[in-house]
């Protein structure tokens, strides 16, 4: 790793130039957003969203790596049991070398939906006609706007690039949702040159206009599938023959449920998923859950995760049935080092984009951007994320979700001034 240090300003011209460049690009930003809102996918199947933003980020002279040779053999957590064509090949990475040394800079967005069927009424996209046109997939936590943010970033600041030092690395990364992609894109190496790391996320309730950089409480998490498998039976000739995995999925669902008491911050224990059974006179021989953990520090995560799965499979013991649990995924926990967060704040200053910072921003959920800060840390860089203020129609992962469009240049005058302070870019 270099010797960089966040000591990096913002020269007022190239403030000021980036701002008119930032608003010449408002109506693309927005007619992107819209686009990519209208046309959602799950993580990992992010096929049409990578190629059309492969295809704008080629167009404005950047080198892309994507398809097979991004994650190259990395493991790729919950993939789906029937794949589409290009599932796991998804996300991309754009890459610019100055040729002169230090620092390495990567911005980070995230690009995948959820499962969700869309609102219709008054709910803004459907009023407007840019609701999803994929039946149970939503863009229900501003991913769409992440995307067409990094693009426009990428836009503006290409001009830029040759004036300044370093490399820079512009990262659309796939299956954020459920902590997946981010230790992929970790394991493939990508992070392992970075000096200096930021992602950003719009809305979690910091209102337009704000923007939080002195984030702490960035929630550790992992998730587990699980299948317990019984025996059939007739239920009610012979039900003493079976071994009743619905049973033994139900009693450990209610007792994961009160694995969360506990006094350590950031606990959180929930079965968001369970499938069983084939008929009421059958006792089931095969029942299916996951269930995800959370917690404020990495460590404690790990103490609540061997004693969620002792548990499980305790419970499947005392039944007579198998278990088999598997990983879906997770995330590390993370707090923003102050040295960051200030300096982000001193370039948000510079460029004008966020009137209002905020001292202080409990993040209280999970990240996939924790992973690649957290590698960043362990090689010896800096990173963070930042919340950039959005009011929102709903709460994020709803069906009425939807952000403040206004606050789409912002966040793109904010992080290309982030990315010109680091790289010492100036005007010609």
């Amino acid at each position: 790793m270099s010797d960089f240090s966040l000591l990096s300003s913002l020269p007022p011209d190239v403030a000021d130039s980036l701002k008119r460049a930032a608003i010449a690009q408002e109506p693309k930003v927005i007619a992107q957003r819209r686009a990519f809102h209208a046309a959602p996918e799950l993580g990992w199947q992010e096929v049409e969203t990578t190629s059309a933003i492969v295809a704008d980020l080629t167009q404005a002279g950047y080198d892309v790596v994507s398809g097979p040779a991004f994650l190259g053999d990395t493991v790729r957590m919950g993939m789906s049991v029937d794949p589409i064509p290009g599932e796991g090949d998804t996300g991309c990475i754009a890459l610019f070398d100055s040729g002169r040394p230090s620092p390495t800079v990567c911005m980070r967005v995230d690009i995948d939906a959820l499962p969700i069927t869309e609102a219709g009424g008054n709910h803004a996209p459907f009023a407007q006609g840019f609701a999803s046109t994929s039946p149970g997939v939503m863009h229900s936590c501003g991913h769409d706007g992440h995307t067409a943010i990094g693009l426009a970033t990428a836009r503006i600041l290409k001009p830029y690039l040759d004036t300044g030092r370093g490399r820079l690395k512009i990262l659309f990364q796939p299956a954020e949702e459920g902590g997946r992609g981010g230790r992929a894109v970790a394991e493939a190496g990508w992070m392992d040159d970075v000096d200096l790391f930021f992602a950003i996320h719009l809305g979690l309730g910091v209102p337009s206009d704000s923007a939080a950089f002195a984030v702490h409480g960035i929630l550790a998490n992992t998730r587990y599938d699980v299948t317990m498998t019984g025996r059939a039976s007739h239920a009610g000739k012979t039900p003493e023959g079976g071994r009743n995995a619905l049973v033994a999925a139900c009693q450990a669902v209610l007792g994961l449920q009160t694995m969360a008491q506990s006094s350590q911050p950031g606990i959180r224990v929930n079965v968001g998923m369970m499938q069983a059974g084939t008929a009421v006179n059958i006792v089931p021989d095969e029942a299916r859950f996951t269930f995800e953990m959370r917690a404020q520090e990495t460590e404690d995560l790990q103490s609540l995760e061997a004693r969620c799965c002792a548990l499980v499979e305790s419970i499947a013991q005392a039944h007579g049935v198998e278990c088999e649990l598997s990983q879906g995924g997770g995330a590390a926990g993370h707090s923003n080092p102050a040295t960051l967060a200030s300096w982000a704040e001193a370039v948000n200053t510079a460029t004008g984009a966020f009137s209002n910072p905020m001292q202080d921003f409990f993040f209280g959920a999970s990240e996939d951007a924790a992973t690649l800060a957290r590698r960043v840390h362990q090689r010896g860089g800096t990173g963070g994320i930042f919340v950039l203020g959005a009011d929102l129609a709903d709460d994020h992962h709803t069906p009425n979700f939807d952000f403040d469009e206004g606050a789409l240049i912002k966040s793109v005058l904010l992080c290309a001034g982030l990315i010109a302070a680091a790289m010492e870019v100036h005007l010609n």
